[in-house]
């Protein structure tokens, strides 16, 4: 209950004040190349590590969507955000302040992943107050077609003391404010960004969640969706092709959203493309998402294409 007060008022200070606290943005190739090696600068390669070791941007860093910057929950591996304690520690040993700007990049020929692999470290990296953080449109994939500059094995660079003075509240929301969300349908958006299988609950195969379907009252925008394809990489989609995604779902970007999937990983995305091209801070990612909401019994769950 008081977690989930505490949260009402973050969210009507919020809604009242529309408070900026630091920058979500989107860099061009060009522009991370002409910031690397610059003092304050962290490159995050968010790649499987296998990938990362075979070649990567100069001086960048290993951190992956389901590293040590997530921990367990109900059993499965990486479902939620991890402790404060083992961000720090993570952070710390990734040689990164708060106070630096953190540029996160992926890869691969997987739309979602492509975007969310990045977009999960991002958000992580907010929540636990890193100030300036940014995607690297085109990804891997894009650098190497432009022959810019690679290199090999691991980088470590010089530990750091991480602090986290305070979460940021403009990321997470927990299921004591979802199950509240539910209630109150009218004053909150839910979206579920997983494929449209699964919204239904016809996808059936996934042991890590309870139950099947999508939370009641949620619309339906696979994140996939938040990016296209060109030559042989991924950019994010314009603003204007954005809008017209939202508007398809029937969102208002007026209203507070919480985007949701299976624990959190692919809902990241829309948290992000809603940030860096709106500045919208009245988007939120459900910590957990399904495989938390799947075992609450005050969180319904419904199946079929209607969000009801």
């Amino acid at each position: 209950m008081l977690k989930r007060l505490a949260w009402m008022v973050c969210l009507s200070l919020l809604l009242l004040f529309n408070f900026a606290f630091a920058k979500v943005g989107i860099l061009s190739t060009q522009e991370v190349a002409s910031m690397i090696g610059k003092k304050g600068v962290v490159i995050i390669d968010t790649r499987p590590q296998e990938a990362y070791l075979k070649a990567h941007l100069p001086n960048a860093v290993n951190l992956t969507p389901t590293g040590e910057l997530f921990s367990e929950q109900y059993g499965v591996k990486a479902a939620s955000i991890a402790s404060n304690s083992q961000l720090e520690a993570a952070l710390s040993n990734a040689g990164i302040l708060p106070t630096d700007t953190v540029i996160v990049y992926s890869g691969g020929d997987n739309p979602a992943f492509f975007l969310t692999n990045a977009t999960r470290v991002i958000l992580a990296l907010k929540w636990a107050g890193v100030e300036n953080v940014y995607f690297m449109n085109g990804g891997f994939e894009k650098w190497v077609d432009e022959k810019r500059p690679v290199q090999s094995g691991e980088v470590a660079l010089p530990k750091t003391h991480f602090v986290i003075k305070r979460n940021t509240p403009q990321t997470y929301v927990f299921s004591d404010f979802v199950e509240w969300a539910v209630k109150n349908e009218n004053k909150i958006q839910l979206v579920d960004v997983r494929p449209f299988a699964q919204y239904i609950g016809e996808f059936t195969s996934d042991k890590r969640l309870a139950k099947y379907g999508h939370i009641k009252g949620a619309v339906n925008l696979p994140v996939g969706e938040c990016v296209k394809k060109v030559d042989n990489y991924f950019l994010i989609k314009t603003p204007q092709e954005i809008e017209s995604l939202l508007k398809k779902a029937g969102l208002d970007n007026n209203k507070p959203i919480i985007s949701y999937c299976n624990t959190g990983y692919f809902a990241s995305g829309l948290w992000f493309v809603e940030r860096a091209l709106f500045n919208n801070e009245l988007v939120f990612t459900y910590n957990g998402s399904m495989v938390s909401a799947s075992r609450n019994p005050n969180i319904p769950i419904v199946t079929g294409a209607s969000p009801l």
